[in-house]
This record gives C-alpha cells, sequence and structure tokens, in this order.
C-alpha cells in the first residue's frame, strides 16, 4: 500500500518539474488495484488493462541489435503502426551491452536512445514495460563466474537501477519496470558452496538438527560445513535434493529483493515485476530437477507488485492433435493460476507463429496462428488481468518461431492475427473476467519428482482449476 501511496505523490509531483511536463500528453501512473484484481490509473481510478505486445525493430539482426541499430523514424512507425492496432503497453528490452559495458559505466548515448523511445510512447500513448539488462547485444565480463549470486554482478544491478530507475522517476509512459527476461538459476555454481553450507547452519543450527531432518540420506562423507550437493537427477521426497531445490531458491529470492531495493529507492513510482519462464512452474519440466527455473513467484510476489510470466505451447504442437490442443490450454491454466498470490498477473509473452514454417515446425497458416492465440486469450480471461503477445513482427533473421510470429508481416502489413488483435483491442473492458477462487496445491513436492508423478500432479491441478473456472461462471449466469 506504502508503493500506491508514494506513486500518487510522485505523480502529483511531476506535474510541476521543469523537464517538459506541460508539454506532455495527460497520462497518469499505473498502480496495481488495491483488492489485487487488475490495475487502474493513480489519479483517475480508471482501469488499466495492458494489451499489447513485446516490441524490438524487426530488421535489426538476430538477436536483435536493438540498440546499437536504433532508428528513431523507424520506431516512430512502428509505434505509430501500434497504436492504430489498439497497442496500449508495448514490453521492451533493455541490454547490458549498450547500456552497462562495464560494471561501472552506464552508457549516455544508449539513455539518450531510450529517452526518444520514452516520448515516442508518450506521444502514442502506449505505456511501456522496461526489462533489465540482459545479453542481446553481448554478456559482459562482470557477470562472471556467477551472474546471480555473485558480489561484482549484484553492485553492477545496484549502479544500473540506481542510474536508469532514478532518470524516469515519474515518467507517466513508463508502466512498470520487468527485472529479467525469464531468468533461470544454474544448477551449481563451484562458488556457491559456502553460502549452501551456511543456509543449511541458518536452516537447521547443527548437525544433530540436520541428521533428524535428513536421516539415513546425511552421511559420515557429510561434514558439517561442507555437505555435499546433490545430483542432477530426480528423487522424490529426498531431504538433500529437496533443500538444495529450496536453496537454489533463495539464491533466486536475494536477487529479486536487492533489486525491488535498488529501484524503490531510485524509483517508488513504478511498479516492478519479473518476466518468469514458463518452468517457473514446478509441475510440468521434462527431465532433471535442474529444469525447474527456481524463480518462484510464489515466494517473490512479497517484493513484486504484480506478476508476469510467460506462455508458449510446448505440450506438443496444439494443431496436431485434440490431445495436444487441451494440453496445452491446461497447461496455460496452470502456469497463471500458479501466479495468482493476491496480485495481478499479466500473461507477459504468449502467442504462436502463422504464415510460414520456422525452424524444425511444420507450416501453419495466419489464420491458424489467431485461432490459437485467441483460443489462448479465451482461456485466460478468468486468469490473466494483461496480455503482451510475442513478437510485434514477423522477424526475418529469427532462429525461432519469431520468424513469423508477429501481429504484423516484416514489412509491417497486418496479419490474421493483427486483425484479431484489433478487433479485441476495441472492447478491451469486456475481455478480462474475475477471477474465481483458485484451488491450493502442495507444490514444493514437486521440486524432487520423475516426470510421471510431475504429469499426475499437473493434471490433478488443471482439473481443479477448470471446475473453480466452470464453477464461478455458473454462479455468474445464475445471478443474471
Amino acid at each position: 500500500m506504502s508503493r500506491f501511496i508514494v506513486s500518487v505523490i510522485w505523480v502529483s509531483i511531476w506535474h510541476f518539474t521543469a523537464i517538459g511536463a506541460t508539454n506532455r500528453p495527460s497520462m497518469e501512473l499505473i498502480i496495481a488495484a488495491p483488492d489485487g484484481q487488475g490495475f487502474v490509473e493513480a489519479d483517475s481510478d480508471c482501469s488499466y488493462i495492458p494489451f499489447g505486445t513485446n516490441y524490438y525493430d524487426p530488421h535489426t539482426g538476430w538477436a536483435p541489435k536493438l540498440w546499437r541499430l536504433f532508428d528513431a523514424d523507424k520506431v516512430r512507425q512502428h509505434f505509430a503502426v501500434m497504436s492504430g492496432m489498439g497497442v496500449n503497453c508495448a514490453r521492451i528490452f533493455l541490454t547490458a551491452g549498450s547500456f552497462q559495458p562495464t560494471a561501472e559505466k552506464i552508457e549516455e548515448q544508449a539513455l539518450a536512445k531510450l529517452d526518444t523511445l520514452v516520448e515516442i510512447a508518450r506521444e502514442k500513448r502506449i505505456r511501456l514495460i522496461l526489462t533489465g539488462p540482459d545479453h542481446w547485444e553481448g554478456q559482459p565480463d562482470y557477470w562472471k563466474p556467477d551472474r546471480f549470486a555473485g558480489q561484482a554482478a549484484l553492485q553492477a544491478l545496484d549502479r544500473f537501477w540506481t542510474v536508469v530507475a532514478q532518470r524516469y522517476r515519474g515518467e507517466p509512459a513508463i508502466f512498470a519496470w520487468d527485472l529479467l527476461n525469464e531468468p533461470h538459476i544454474p544448477w551449481f555454481v563451484e562458488q556457491w558452496r559456502p553460502q549452501w553450507n551456511a543456509w543449511l547452519q541458518n536452516t537447521y543450527a547443527n548437525k544433530k538438527a540436520l541428521k533428524a531432518a535428513w536421516g539415513e540420506e546425511l552421511t559420515e562423507a557429510d561434514e558439517w560445513g561442507n555437505v555435499a550437493v546433490p545430483e542432477n537427477l530426480p528423487n522424490q521426497g529426498n531431504p538433500r535434493l529437496q533443500d538444495w531445490q529450496l536453496f537454489r531458491e533463495h539464491l533466486a529470492d536475494e536477487w529479486v529483493r536487492r533489486q525491488v531495493e535498488a529501484i524503490g529507492r531510485a524509483d517508488p513510482t513504478h511498479l516492478v515485476t519479473v518476466g518468469y519462464i514458463q518452468w517457473s512452474y514446478p509441475l510440468v519440466r521434462s527431465g532433471n530437477p535442474n529444469r525447474y527455473a527456481a524463480f518462484n513467484p510464489r515466494r517473490q510476489a512479497r517484493w513484486l507488485d504484480f506478476m508476469t510470466i510467460h506462455f508458449y505451447p510446448t505440450l506438443g504442437s496444439p494443431f496436431e492433435s485434440e490431445q495436444n490442443r487441451r494440453k496445452n490450454i491446461g497447461y496455460l491454466q496452470g502456469v497463471l493460476a500458479y501466479c495468482h498470490i493476491g496480485k495481478p498477473v499479466v500473461l507477459g509473452e504468449f502467442g504462436w507463429y502463422g504464415g510460414g514454417a520456422p525452424q524444425h515446425h511444420p507450416y501453419l497458416s495466419e489464420q491458424q496462428q489467431a485461432r490459437w492465440i485467441n483460443e489462448e486469450i479465451e482461456a485466460s480471461r478468468t486468469l490473466a488481468d494483461g496480455w503482451l503477445s510475442w513478437p510485434f513482427a514477423d522477424s526475418p533473421e529469427s532462429g525461432d518461431i519469431s520468424l513469423f510470429a508477429g501481429l504484423v508481416k516484416a514489412d509491417l502489413t497486418l496479419k490474421a492475427w493483427g486483425h484479431k488483435f484489433k478487433g479485441l483491442a476495441a472492447n478491451l473492458p469486456e475481455l478480462k473476467k474475475s477471477t474465481p477462487m483458485l484451488p491450493s496445491f502442495d507444490f514444493p513436492i514437486a521440486l524432487t519428482a520423475n516426470d510421471n508423478e510431475l504429469d499426475r500432479m499437473n493434471q490433478a491441478y488443471i482439473k481443479d482449476i477448470q471446475q473453480a473456472i466452470i464453477k464461478a461462471g455458473d454462479k455468474s449466469r445464475s445471478r443474471k
């Protein structure tokens, strides 16, 4: 609640700053609704449903050289196309290579380009989600050897947010900061051994308590202060493996907490989220335990203003069989339901391809693409408070589905999905439905499970979710 109050205060301050506010179109900062159901404008309390896309210039290579090949005229043209389609939110990647080439330096030339992009977004009334520094334009040396827990990398992030977040404090064209695109904690980094043992000592106090918790799993070879790391193999209920997964989550928690606090000091006016990858959801992962991302939205909600997660239909092509279609829709609903912890939930990346056959994928028509994505939106109307399609435009040099996944073609002409998007955007207030009372689930038991057990748990959870949605719909119809 304190973040909401501070946001409103900064809205008022913004109107009187000497940086050109009087020439800006009237836009308000966005806050999470007090009841956790969606977003509202800070002053007017009008509802805001982020409905848009992930943006980069599709003609800047792969991975896109978004900032190194920045062309303001092209960006302005792209934002005009987006605005004409009804896009009201665009998620954009900031890159370490351009913005922070060394730990000590925030590149002013990159900030000037971002200034221009923010100005264009404000002109077109498209709010931005700006995603923290990532690898698209190169990985800096200070990320090594430990990007998520190493002090050099963490201190660099402190410096990044101190400069960047403070620069845009109170900017109404910015909807939120997204700490990182799809973070995933590695399985093991050698430098973690002391931290792992310190975590065990803090958790269990002494070896006797650890022995009581682990039983025969704690061997004579495990010295207090030098306890071995488990193998990266599923082992249902194994206490060493369970604690190692919780330790990985602890590292992710600290990474999130530290950045949120740094942003809060520099910019208390904007919302903060994380762009979770879909295998942050622990009930679907193939293979070994390292496939679990260890960034757990249910643990990290305490620091974040809203939850953002991504989804793609990875359980077989949805057009290959009816079974695949149902499995993927259920998976989507499970991913979103998992993120509901009393705060808004945004589907920050989603979609599929159409109009071609990207690498290792069969041909799909534009109409099939539009039909599937519309089905994803329909299935998530009670579970999402916003939707951001991936990506804005077909990307000619892409090495993945982005080759044909856009709302528009590479020449900016609307695809079938773009036309469907435009129709949905024109009736946006009718899109979102209230979230039902969702089922509870003992998720930590999944952290050591094998594939068969995970599949059983996932099916049971999704069945309960779908029943909750149906029940809520029946109640709504009976009241009419």
